[in-house]
C-alpha cells in the first residue's frame, strides 16, 4: 500500500489507539484468571497474544509469535512454568531480535538463542537476571510466578523501561495479585485472584504520532481514551516532553489537548525507559532550528527495524540534518522538504513519515506496517484533516 500525503492542517478529535502494551498483558492474564475485554485492539500483536493463548490451551507443540517480541519474551517463563516444551518460531523481523537473556533461567533448556527454538524445562523459584536487554522477560516472569503462586526476581543493573515493568505490576495488583517492585528487586505473591473486566486504555506513544500532526502542520487536537497519568515514568511523559518543546500540551480527565503555539525548542532526552518515543520524538525535533538530541539509543537498534538507522533516514529524506555518535541521535531541524520512505516493516517508522509528511508533502510505501499496532492510523489521521491519498 502507498500512501500519499499533501502539506495538511490537522484539527478536530480522535480516540487513541487502543494501548498494545496494556492489551497483551490483559491477554495473558487470562492464563491466570477470568478476563473479559470490552474493545480487544485489532493491532497485529494483540492477535499474535490471543492465538498464543489459545495455542496454550489447546496444548500446541508449535506457536508462531508473527512479530511480537513483546509476547515472545513473557510467553517464555510462562511456558516453563506451566512445564510445556513448544518450539516458538516467528517472522524475519522476530528472527533477527537477540534473546541473550535466556541464559538467566538455568533451569531450562533452549535450543538457541534466536528464534526458531524450543523451550523445555522448570523455572526456579528465584530469578536473576540482567536488566538492560528487555523489561518484557521480566514482566514474564511476574506471570510466570504469579502461576506458580510466589517468586523472587532480581535484577542487574541497570534497568531499562522500568514503566513496562510498573505497568504489569498494576495489571497484576488491578484483579488481586501481590506484585511489589522496589530497587532491583521484584516480589510476586498471588493466591486467588479476581475477575477482569473493563476496556484497553489507549496508547500515548501511538496517540502522540496525531499529536505531533497537530504541532507540525500548526493544528489543535483532542486525543480521547487515555488514562490518567501514572507517577511512574513511561511513556506518558511525552505529554511533557511536548510542552517543553512549546506546544500546549495537557491530559485532562483522559483526553488529551495539544496545540501548536509556533515555538519549537530543541530537545535532549535519553529514551532508555521510554525506546519507543524515539521515532515520535524524532519529528518534533525535525521542526526545531537548534540542536536536539536522542540519548542512549542503543537499544534502538533491535527494535523492529535498527532504529538508529531508520530514524536518521527517515529525518534525512525529509531534508533533516543528523549524525549519531556516541550512542546519540543528533538531530538539527528547520525547514522541511518533501520526502519518500519505504517502511522497513516497522510500524513506528510509517508513522513518523506520516507526521513529517503532514508539513512538507510526502510518500510511504508498504504502508500497510501501521497494522502491528494501529491499523487505523491512516483512516484516523485523514478525518482529522490529513490530505491523504492510498493505493493499494
Amino acid at each position: 500500500m502507498i500512501v500519499e500525503i499533501e502539506p495538511s492542517v490537522i484539527r478536530g478529535e480522535v480516540e487513541a489507539p487502543p494501548s498494545k502494551s496494556y492489551g497483551i498483558r490483559y491477554v495473558l492474564l487470562s492464563l491466570l484468571t477470568e478476563v473479559r475485554l470490552e474493545n480487544v485492539p485489532e493491532s497485529d500483536d494483540v492477535k499474535v497474544a490471543l492465538n498464543v493463548v489459545r495455542g496454550i490451551r489447546e496444548g500446541r507443540e508449535e506457536l508462531h509469535l508473527g512479530g511480537s517480541a513483546t509476547t515472545l519474551r513473557m510467553i517464555i517463563p510462562i511456558l516453563l512454568t506451566l512445564g510445556r516444551k513448544v518450539k516458538l518460531d516467528g517472522d524475519e523481523t522476530l528472527r533477527r531480535r537477540p534473546l541473550n537473556a535466556l541464559r538467566y533461567m538455568r533451569k531450562a533448556k533452549f535450543s538457541s538463542n534466536s528464534l526458531p527454538l524450543v523451550v523445555e524445562g522448570q523455572l526456579e523459584d528465584e530469578t536473576e537476571i540482567e536488566g538492560w536487554e528487555s523489561s518484557q522477560y521480566i514482566s514474564g516472569l511476574i506471570y510466570a510466578y504469579c502461576l506458580k503462586g510466589g517468586g523472587r526476581i532480581r535484577i542487574i543493573p541497570p534497568i531499562s523501561s522500568k514503566g513496562y515493568i510498573h505497568m504489569t505490576a498494576e495489571v497484576i495488583n488491578m484483579v488481586g495479585g501481590k506484585v511489589r517492585f522496589e530497587g532491583n528487586v521484584v516480589e510476586v505473591q498471588c493466591s486467588q485472584l479476581g475477575k477482569f473486566q473493563g476496556k484497553v486504555p489507549g496508547d500515548y506513544a501511538l496517540a502522540s504520532f496525531y499529536a505531533n500532526g497537530a504541532i507540525l502542520t500548526g493544528g489543535k487536537i483532542k486525543i480521547t481514551n487515555l488514562y490518567p497519568t501514572p507517577n511512574y515514568f513511561g511513556d506518558h511523559v511525552i505529554v511533557n516532553l511536548l510542552k517543553e518543546s512549546g506546544a500546549r500540551s495537557e491530559v485532562v480527565e483522559g483526553t488529551w489537548e495539544v496545540e501548536d503555539t509556533g515555538v519549537h525548542n530543541p530537545l535532549k532526552v535519553s529514551v532508555n525507559d521510554v525506546p519507543d518515543l524515539a521515532p515520535s520524538l524524532a519529528v518534533i525535533m525535525a521542526i526545531s532550528p537548534n540542536e536536539s538530541v536522542i540519548e542512549d539509543v542503543q537499544r534502538l537498534r533491535t527494535k523492529e527495524s535498527d532504529r538508529v538507522e531508520t530514524i536518521t533516514l527517515t529525518l534525512r529524506s525529509f531534508g533533516v540534518t543528523t549524525q549519531v555518535q556516541d550512542g546519540k541521535i543528533r538531530i538539527i531541524g528547520g525547514r522541511l522538504r518533501r520526502g519518500e520512505v519505504d517502511c522497513p516493516k516497522d510500524h513506528r517508522i510509517a508513522m513518523m513519515a506520516g507526521d513529517l509528511a503532514l508539513n512538507a508533502g510526502g510518500k510511504v510505501l508498504s504502508a500497510e506496517c501501521v497494522k502491528k499496532s494501529n491499523p487505523k492510523f491512516w483512516d484516523s489521521l485523514a478525518k482529522v484533516g490529513a490530505l491523504i491519498k492510498v493505493t493499494p
